[in-house]
């Protein structure tokens, strides 16, 4: 496949060997002749690798395919230049340059996490890292390296038995696909760090909250380079994505990939893991997090019914304990070395690797778990089990290879073996099949906490606030309020959008909706909250004449002064035009009959006079036309204006003297009072301000609003309610055992000082004992670090499955 800066390859045949390559790595191509093949091409990488590609195919496709490659590499000779900053940021680079050369330039390590300075988690010579790294060397000088490097299955394998630690940093980066982002945006991350220095959000201050609580059992997060390398990769991402911001455990994730990874390397891997790894996980609703729960619950009814069985009967809340599996990707659930080879997985597998070794920790763990009936107890099992992975899985076994075993490597075995049908097409199927419920319930929920926190919402009730909520996302939003929400505050375009849709006169933009939207945004911040439009709303509609008139007037009275100019009185009666053109003023006989825009039939009677509408049968009440009644008031409104420059009066005047008032040079204005009365002159617009204003604002509900249905129970309420219960008890437990723990550890201690007061050995004799024993168990272990290495694949390497048949969900 060939993109404009890739040239990328995947075998048929499932992990046999693919590769991506940027173009600005080539560093040849040619064309080669082939008796055997149509066409085939020759490469050669910037780091010296040859190989050959051969084609089958129409020769007008292969020779369009060659064209566009021949092209994308010319429009990609320019960033060619990258390489040279961006190489000497890799440890390969290091690892495998000339030694000469290395020793003549005095060449330093390149910057990488905070292991270099603080050690990496875990003893080195236990985990034979140096017999990997050896094994990484070889794979790399003969199959390339970085940016270059061909995928072949031992690349697979010398991921699963654990990465070295100086190569794990730029191997997660090489697989999870961070390497190339950054490699394509240099200075980016130094860029934002100067752009944004200096500023406060609500997302840097929830970061400063968690500083402290990433992993504190690291050294160097109890140390000040810890801290501030954190601070700056969470700040700088909370500005380049302002729409996540932060969230909670993203302080996990980071950290983990700060012992491994430069601020940089990291930025970008977490770009990537937000993006594209694990979509929704770090979001303001977390519906990614919430989506998997349910489909890891789904895969545990499917693959382990007995199990799922005794969960739901004995009401215990899986969501409870997985839930922070995935939301940390297992770092913050079991030791930092065992999560870790996780990790090495996760960025070359995809997430999948989460519910395999999710699925595989209650497999290994069923029996005992189908002994207990309560969350704690459940809890205190899967806890107990990540403090011994370390421990041996067979302890008992007669067979020295089988007790080595421990039960980390049982678990990896089973999640890649038991669980290899686990595949990424069947979690999207999955996800497809619960997206939908998922939405509704974290929108249900989310809808439901606004609600109760909205205040001062006057005489509007229940489902019209829950109409007024529906329609004002509806028109902010353009995908599903689950998936969180890009924009809270409407702005005017997107107010009149809203108002459409309960207004029939909101047919077009207009001065009097502009001063409405104006009027609601009691914070000037350019927008409207969805309190505002629930403030605003609930004083329009309140049916009170004396406060409906003082309103209006109100909407028109731009300097708070109690007065509204000449000018003033001509928009407001162009208002009052604007929200009556479509209505008809209510009957006067039925005052609580609903306003409904006039039939053409209607309009036409209403044209011809103001008289009573008469018929063969019963007479109907009088109806009055708007549009005169709107004249009148204009014709009142001066006439009884007041002049700005005489005591305020009313003006006695004969009518034929009225239109002096649109004098320019006479400036006049009307107050509270004389708009009151104009008003109330006239019947059909006392009738407007007492009914026909709130009722032309209709609070039905929205097309696709949503709809109130049950919650989310597994999701939400064992994440609030329960969470507080199963703490309670988790921590009871865990008192009893540490107490018991402390008896039995007492009574042992005395025991052993009573055996050896009898057997007359003193405590330098019981010293020099264990002093030996441990020089002894060095010995051994130097001995082993000697292999050649190739224990390290035999002996911990997880084959790679065959291919099982698909797991019908």
């Amino acid at each position: 496949m060939l993109s404009q800066s890739f040239l990328a390859f995947e075998s048929l045949e499932p992990r046999a060997c693919s590769f991506a390559i940027p173009l600005v790595a080539m560093k040849r191509v040619e064309r080669l002749a082939s008796k055997t093949y149509l066409f085939a091409l020759y490469i050669e990488t910037m780091h010296g690798h040859k190989f050959n590609l051969q084609f089958v195919g129409l020769r007008s496709q292969i020779e369009d395919f060659c064209g566009r490659l021949k092209a994308n590499l010319r429009a990609n000779m320019q960033r060619m230049r990258l390489l040279r900053d961006f190489l000497p940021t890799l440890y390969s680079e290091y690892m495998l340059a000339d030694p000469a050369k290395q020793h003549n330039n005095s060449r330093e390590p390149p910057p990488g996490g905070l292991g270099q300075l603080f050690k990496y988690p875990g003893d080195a010579r236990k985990l034979r890292d140096k017999s990997k790294l050896r094994l990484w060397a070889e794979y790399m000088r003969d199959h390339g390296r970085n940016l270059t490097v061909v995928r072949l299955p031992t690349f697979q394998k010398l991921i699963r038995v654990g990465l070295p630690n100086v190569l794990r940093g730029e191997i997660w980066e090489l697989t999870s696909g961070s390497m190339f982002l950054r490699l394509t945006n240099p200075n980016l991350y130094a860029d934002l760090q100067k752009e944004y220095a200096g500023r406060t959000s609500l997302a840097i201050e929830e970061i400063e909250k968690d500083l402290n609580r990433s992993l504190p059992e690291y050294p160097a997060y109890q140390s000040e380079e810890g801290i501030e390398r954190l601070r700056r990769v969470l700040t700088v991402y909370s500005w380049r994505n302002e729409s996540v911001g932060y969230c909670q455990a993203m302080n996990i994730v980071v950290a983990a990939l700060l012992i491994y990874m430069s601020e940089e390397q990291a930025f970008w891997c977490l770009s990537i893991l937000c993006d594209q790894l694990v979509p929704g996980y770090y979001s303001q609703t977390m519906y990614g997090t919430l989506l998997d729960q349910r489909v890891f619950e789904a895969l545990v009814e499917k693959t382990m019914p007995i199990l799922w069985e005794h969960l739901v009967k004995s009401d215990i809340q899986l969501s409870v304990v997985s839930l922070p599996w995935f939301l940390s990707l297992y770092v913050n659930s079991m030791p930092l070395t065992f999560a870790f080879r996780i990790l090495d997985v996760f960025f070359l597998e995809g997430p999948k690797v989460l519910f395999q070794i999710g699925l595989a920790i209650l497999r290994i763990n069923g029996e005992e778990l189908l002994d207990v009936n309560d969350d704690g107890s459940f809890i205190s099992i899967l806890k107990d089990y990540f403090t011994r992975l370390g421990d041996s899985a067979h302890p008992t076994s007669q067979n020295d290879k089988l007790r080595e075993v421990t039960k980390f490597q049982e678990l990896m075995v089973v999640a890649f073996r038991e669980f290899s049908v686990i595949t990424e097409d069947i979690i999207s199927e999955q996800r497809r099949k619960h997206k939908s419920n998922v939405l509704d319930g974290i929108e249900n929920f989310a809808k439901r906490t606004q609600l109760r926190n909205l205040h001062n919402t006057g005489k509007l009730v229940t489902v019209d606030l829950s109409n007024v909520y529906d329609r004002f996302f509806q028109a902010l939003q353009s995908s599903r309020l689950g998936l969180g929400p890009t924009k809270t505050l409407m702005d005017i375009e997107t107010f009149q959008i809203f108002m459409q849709g309960i207004a029939t006169w909101a047919v077009e933009r207009h001065d009097f909706l502009s001063r409405l939207f104006h009027r609601w945004d009691t914070e000037l911040r350019g927008g409207l909250s969805l309190q505002d439009v629930v403030t605003g709303l609930a004083a329009v509609k309140q049916e009170d004449i004396m406060t409906s008139m003082a309103y209006f007037f109100e909407l028109y009275d731009e300097d708070g002064d109690g007065k509204v100019d000449r000018e003033g009185i001509l928009q407001m009666s162009e208002g009052l035009l604007f929200i009556t053109r479509n209505l008809t003023p209510r009957i006067l006989s039925d005052p609580h009959e609903a306003v409904v825009s006039p039939s053409p039939e209607a309009q036409a009677d209403l044209q011809s006079s103001n008289s009573s509408i008469t018929s063969s049968s019963t007479p109907t009440p009088p109806q009055y036309d708007y549009l005169s009644s709107v004249s009148a008031f204009i014709q009142r409104a001066f006439e009884y204006a007041t002049p700005d420059d005489l005591p305020t009066q009313l003006i006695d005047t004969p009518s034929d003297k009225s239109n002096a008032a649109l004098d320019p040079n006479h400036p006049l204005h009307i107050t509270l009072p004389t708009f009151r009365m104009v008003v109330l002159a006239d019947e059909a617009l006392e009738r407007f301000f007492a009914h026909d204003f709130s009722d032309s604002i209709r609070l039905m509900p929205a097309k696709g609003a949503i709809r109130q249905k049950g919650t989310l129970r597994e999701l939400f309420d064992s994440l609030v309610s329960d969470s507080v219960r199963v703490a309670g008890e988790v921590k009871r437990r865990i008192d009893d055992m540490e107490r018991q723990a402390r008896e039995q550890q007492a009574r042992e201690d005395a025991m052993a000082m009573r055996a050896a007061a009898a057997q007359g050995e003193s405590l330098h004799v019981q010293q020099q004992i264990l002093l030996k024993q441990q020089q002894q168990q060095q010995k051994r272990e130097e001995e082993e670090e000697e292999d050649d290495g190739a224990d390290v694949l035999e002996g911990l390497e997880i084959d790679v499955p065959e291919p099982r048949p698909a797991l019908e969900m």
